[in-house]
């Protein structure tokens, strides 16, 4: 069996779907109400506990030949949950232990990316077979904003339109995952998993524009507006995402496409690709 923590969100979600048609999976959820969705994309097994809690952990465990640990986005105790979670894998001699990290840990000006570092070293000194995959920003990330791009033809940032991202799309980061823990020969590697080449958002406005047959720009949102609208957030929460946009306004955040083309065998999904499929995903519920 496969345990997935923080399987709630939209990346345990996608790993479920994935994972459960080669392997039997338990998802551990902090919510009740998100047992029925869990069950329903084929969890075989789901426990509800916090990650804070060592002994909800270590139930969970319980039978789980790999972990895949995701901790909640923007959480201020990343380490201290990873701490508790690489203790209760090692207790309970998990065999492989993949960490869900991000697109350069290293940088520390951006404070989320810099706690994801810290449990990459311990996960190091653990003893633990591992493997961290270290995804570049979500292409689903743009379907923030759908709504304004189809309707007003505006994408809006908080930072330089002309800053460079690569971006990956969570099915090729669900795959990818499904690989390392499930074939051999991916014990103790780190895969960065970006799936385009640098490219500015003005460049996304023009593959959204040939897409959707319509004119779409890109468009710098001060970050006093942004923080207008940042309604339900903790504080902490906002003020690294703040940092993250600083970041993102003077460098980006850049990869390579090699790593994860490997892992897949295949071209990685463009945007183009992206783009039209969730056009016709969004036809199809309509």
């Amino acid at each position: 069996m496969i345990l997935i923590t923080g399987a709630g969100g939209k990346t345990g979600r996608t790993l479920i779907k994935t994972l459960s048609n080669v392997e039997s999976v338990c998802a551990f959820v902090y919510r009740e109400e998100h047992v029925s969705m869990m069950k329903s994309l084929g969890a075989d097994k789901v426990i509800v506990g916090h990650l804070h809690d060592e002994s909800a952990i270590r139930s969970a465990m319980q039978g789980a030949r790999s972990v895949y640990h995701i901790c909640p986005n923007m959480n201020p105790d990343e380490t201290v949950i990873g701490k508790s979670v690489i203790g209760e894998a090692c207790k309970t001699g998990v065999e492989h232990f993949v960490y869900h990290s991000v697109l350069h840990p290293q940088t520390e000006k951006m404070n989320h990316h810099w706690q994801k570092l810290r449990v990459e070293e311990m996960i190091f000194e653990s003893g633990l077979p591992f493997t961290i995959l270290q995804p570049a920003p979500y292409m689903q990330n743009l379907l923030a904003s759908w709504k304004s791009v189809t309707e007003d033809g505006v994408l809006r940032i908080p930072y330089s339109v002309n800053s460079k991202f690569s971006f990956v799309d969570l099915e090729d980061v669900a795959e990818a995952a499904k690989i390392v823990l499930t074939e051999p020969n991916h014990i103790d590697a780190i895969y960065e998993l970006a799936g385009t080449l640098p490219m500015p958002h003005a460049a996304i406005v023009e593959i959204l524009s040939r897409v959707l047959n319509r004119d779409v720009r890109a468009e710098k949102e001060e970050i006093g507006g942004w923080r207008l609208r940042a309604l339900g957030m903790s504080g902490y929460a906002i003020e690294n995402l703040i940092k993250m946009f600083e970041y993102y306004d003077q460098w980006g955040l850049m990869g390579n496409p090699n790593a994860l083309r490997r892992l897949l065998k295949r071209e990685p999904t463009s945007f183009e690709i992206f783009i039209g499929r969730i056009m016709k995903e969004r036809d199809a519920t309509h």
